[in-house]
């Protein structure tokens, strides 16, 4: 009896080792899945949290037909978008992101696990949700200097602040000390239409016995995009024999991205055996220009007086407001032309329609820069 305990109580005990094993062995491929955003425990993996966590590694990016960090985020995580802005203020020249219907400035951004600053934009005609709203530029940074992102789907003020309601996106940057690569993309809708170009490269450097260098620098420009139709406010002043009217008098599609250049720089090594230095910085510039409202000279707000539109807004230019100048009535967009020829012979009086006859449409653009260290 003692012989069959002891065989049997040998038998349960390698029953237990080999689950074991199995089990460590399991730890071992789910390292590079470790998370560290929405959970307060260290090594847990995006499958044990307990909140949605996407894990996007770089060959995932790299197989999007787009290098925009913005777009790239739209394709690939839920409850994530990011438009094109067109005739959008500030937005044209950084476009605010949403993360589950919440504004840019709910979503927490991290570097390495470390806050990235916020883009100096205050959002304003941004989709609605948008607007008031500051957020970071995740279009700052390039894909090839990114060895994953992760993705909290959920709020997590609890643990990081007023600024994580919606969620929490840490890039983490490519640590790689050797190898790179060369990326360059070309692509337009059709022909002459927001044709783009982008030239992008990474390479990681030894620093010492085990610290690493990893270098990323890009390169782009994009053209414009038209889905443009005819104003019928401007239609209406060339059918009226207005001259210098632009077809179409206001453009409506992607603004024009020139010189957009992302530089970015990411490093560690050890001093001691518990003591390591590491850090990253990045530098980003882009010229930015794009449309606006097409300013009717007829019937633009401000430009009629308050009479419900029959008579056209004249500007009396004398300090006390002596110039006695007509009333111009308005038969459409045709003013009273004896009254109009006074307004043009009198020099204390003003009207739009003598400067800019065939409307206006101005270009809204900008330099952006973005810096870090």
């Amino acid at each position: 009896m003692k012989f069959t305990y002891r065989t049997l109580a040998v038998a349960v005990a390698a029953a237990l080792v080999v689950p074991t094993q199995a089990t460590f062995a399991q730890d071992e491929n789910l390292t590079e899945e470790v998370v560290v955003i929405g959970t307060r425990t260290e090594g847990r993996s995006a499958l044990d949290s307990p909140a949605p966590v996407d894990v996007i590694g770089g060959e995932t990016m790299s197989n999007q037909g787009d290098t925009d960090m913005s777009n790239l985020l739209r394709n690939v995580v839920p409850s994530y978008n990011v438009n094109d802005q067109p005739i959008s203020d500030a937005a044209t020249l950084v476009r605010p992101a949403n993360l589950r219907g919440l504004a840019p400035d709910h979503t927490l951004m991290l570097v390495n696990g470390k806050r990235r600053h916020r883009a100096s934009v205050i959002t304003w005609l941004g989709n609605g949700i948008s607007n008031g709203s500051q957020g970071p530029d995740a279009a700052a940074i390039p894909a090839l200097a990114l060895k994953r992102i992760e993705v909290l789907r959920d709020g997590a003020s609890a643990q990081y602040g007023s600024d994580a309601i919606a969620g929490v996106m840490n890039f983490v940057l490519n640590d790689a000390r050797e190898g790179g690569s060369v990326e360059v993309r070309y692509g337009e809708y059709k022909e002459g239409d927001g044709e783009q170009v982008t030239i992008a490269g990474n390479i990681g450097l030894p620093l010492g016995d085990s610290g690493f260098l990893n270098l990323t620098a890009e390169w782009g420009e994009s053209d414009p995009t038209s889905r443009s139709e005819q104003r019928a406010d401007a239609q209406g002043l060339i059918d009226d024999g207005y001259q210098g009217v632009p077809v179409p008098a206001m453009i409506w599609g992607r603004p024009i991205v020139n010189d957009d250049m992302k530089l970015w720089a990411n490093f560690g090594f050890d001093l001691s055996d518990t003591l390591e230095l590491y850090g990253h910085a990045n530098y980003n510039s882009k010229e930015v220009d794009g449309g606006f409202f097409f300013r009717n000279p007829t019937n633009r707000g401000a430009v009629y007086s308050g009479d419900g539109g029959e008579t056209l807004l004249i500007g009396d230019l004398t300090p006390d407001g002596s110039g006695n100048c007509p009333v111009v009535a308005m038969d459409g967009n045709i003013p009273d032309a004896a009254a109009f020829a006074q307004v043009q012979a009198d020099p204390n009086c003003f009207s739009f329609q003598e400067t800019i006859t065939g409307g206006f449409t101005p270009r809204f653009g900008g330099d952006v820069s973005d810096m870090s260290f």
